[in-house]
């Protein structure tokens, strides 16, 4: 169910979140805990291992691999993969297991540079393992210069096990795009920790879009320190049977003036799919003139998949802009179907017509014309394995 918290600034604290690099903070969670009772932990449990030694994934630019100690730039993007040196993160330190273990087991850091206007994207392949093999273990660190304006594309594949850390500063005015897609084969397992912080008047679009592996677990954290920040946060899933995605963000609103927008989409078939979506958004005492609002929506194609989907608002001041969100879980709209085999189009082809116009607002505002009918061409593929009938 949502929820809806109001404090007296007066007297409660700011929200905020338990966060340390030390492994020990965190133990071997055991489904009970609120952050853990969706997750099936038995499937995960290789990459929640004190020590994780699969080595690393690899990087590639344009077809090419980047190797350690190598530095390449492509546009106004420069990409560095050196050895992992610091001992504090760039953006927050872990709040949970997944990102301590990920954060004491680094061993290389790509390092992306971003100054300057580029009006094209710029790709970066993270390839992750074989059938079978160690969990690895990666690390980003994305630098928005101020003044920029680019986009960043990551494509993760593969049929391993990745711990990734994935920390993206945005500088003063600084606008970026970054979109990290799962494109898994249907036994990898990602666990990832996306850690967000957007300087004054930074604008910054973090798109998740995940249609493959086993088991996908994204937990994103997104902070606002300064006036006039703009977090656009967007999610695409599709869900098949017997997999499970999950989808965690907490954004903390603690300066005047920010704003925040989250939509994320999902469609689900087949016997146990299992999708997770939980938002949590904080409004600080004193982030006056806040403007918030998060929705998540899901379409269940037919029998045997499961949503869970909980958003959460904590407010603690009564100067804001707006604040709110909305969930929804439902099936086939009937008029829509009917109207189009009214048109004589056949049921099972109205139906892969719903689901994609179901998914096109986030493709459009996602604004990559190659990825989007990629992406569809996925999700065809996907419903292609299941039955529309």
């Amino acid at each position: 169910m949502p929820e809806v918290s109001l404090h007296n600034p007066g007297v409660a604290p700011a929200p905020s979140r338990f966060t340390s690099t030390k492994l020990a903070d965190f133990p071997m969670p055991h489904g009970r805990e609120e952050a853990w009772r969706f997750t099936p932990i038995g499937r995960l449990e290789g990459l929640l291992a004190d020590t994780l030694d699969g080595g690393v994934p690899t990087y590639q630019l344009a077809g090419k691999p980047l190797n350690l100690g190598q530095s390449i730039t492509l546009g106004v993007a420069t990409f560095a993969l050196a050895p992992h040196e610091s001992d504090t993160p760039l953006v927050a330190a872990p709040f949970d297991r997944v990102a301590a273990v990920g954060w004491n087991n680094i061993r290389e850091t790509m390092r992306v540079t971003i100054n300057g206007h580029a009006p094209q994207p710029v790709f970066l392949d993270v390839h992750a393992g074989e059938p079978g093999s160690a969990p690895v273990v990666g690390h980003l660190e994305i630098v928005a210069r101020e003044g920029c304006d680019a986009t960043l594309v990551l494509r993760h594949t593969g049929s391993g096990q990745l711990n990734e850390t994935v920390e993206i500063l945005a500088e003063r005015h600084a606008t970026l795009r970054v979109l990290s897609l799962q494109e898994w084969e249907a036994d990898a397992k990602h666990v990832a920790t996306h850690q967000l912080r957007l300087a004054e008047g930074s604008t910054l679009q973090h798109a998740v879009v995940t249609l493959g592996g086993d088991t996908v677990r994204i937990c994103s954290g997104v902070t606002l320190p300064e006036t006039h920040a703009d977090i656009n946060m967007l999610g695409l899933y599709f869900t098949n049977a017997g997999i499970h995605h999950e989808q965690r963000l907490f954004i903390d609103h603690v300066a005047a003036g920010s704003k925040s927008r989250v939509t994320y989409k999902g469609a689900l078939q087949g016997q146990d799919a299992h999708a997770v979506w939980v938002g949590d958004v904080g409004i600080g005492p004193v982030a006056y003139a806040t403007d918030s609002y998060e929705s998540n929506r899901n379409l269940v194609l037919g029998k045997g998949p499961r949503v869970d989907s909980v958003p959460n608002l904590e407010i603690h001041n009564g100067q804001i802009e707006g604040a709110g969100h909305a969930s929804a879980t439902g099936r086939f709209d009937d008029e829509q179907l009917f109207y189009l085999m009214s048109r004589g189009i056949a049921p099972a082809e109205a139906k892969r017509l719903v689901v994609k116009a179901f998914y096109a607002e986030l493709l459009n505002q996602m604004d990559v014309p190659e990825l989007a009918a990629h992406v569809l061409e996925l999700v065809d593929n996907r419903l292609s394995e299941g039955s529309l009938q």
